[in-house]
């Protein structure tokens, strides 16, 4: 019994004798790294479509996107975009009951475009997209 109480006074004087070093956990220090996230925007968007066609089938996507901009300086930019797409397509069958057409499919399509503008009237854009369209399958035809 003896050890217990000795072994808990002298957590509760360690305890509460410990310092926190507020200089020692600075994000600089959690999170080494040559970007500086101060200057990194991230934003997300969802979309969901569908359409049905009067001879019972139907199609449908949806995109996930994640939209990042980096800043390098005032004159020079970074956009990303990494989307993130399921599509495919059913038949109609009677009520609500539909049937897959096992043809469901996911794509990430990534986009970016580089801006820099080296004075006000004059602008440099360097870009790569990629779209994805339901009407552009030439497997799900109708």
């Amino acid at each position: 019994m003896k050890k217990i109480m000795i072994l808990i006074l002298l957590t509760v004087v360690f305890s509460l004798s410990a310092q926190v070093i507020d200089s020692a956990f600075t994000p600089e220090l959690l999170m080494p790294s040559m970007i500086n996230m101060n200057k990194l925007t991230i934003n997300h968007s969802m979309t969901f479509s569908s359409s049905f066609s009067s001879n019972n089938h139907s199609i449908y996507e949806s995109v996930y996107t994640n939209h990042l901009n980096y800043n390098f300086s005032p004159k020079l930019n970074l956009k990303i975009d990494l989307n993130f797409i399921n599509y495919g397509s059913a038949t109609y069958k009677s009520g609500i009951e539909f049937e897959g057409n096992n043809d469901n499919t996911s794509r990430v399509l990534p986009n970016f475009q580089l801006n820099y503008s080296p004075t006000e009237n004059m602008k440099f854009v360097i870009e790569f997209r990629q779209y994805s369209s339901p009407f552009d399958r030439n497997r799900l035809r109708f």
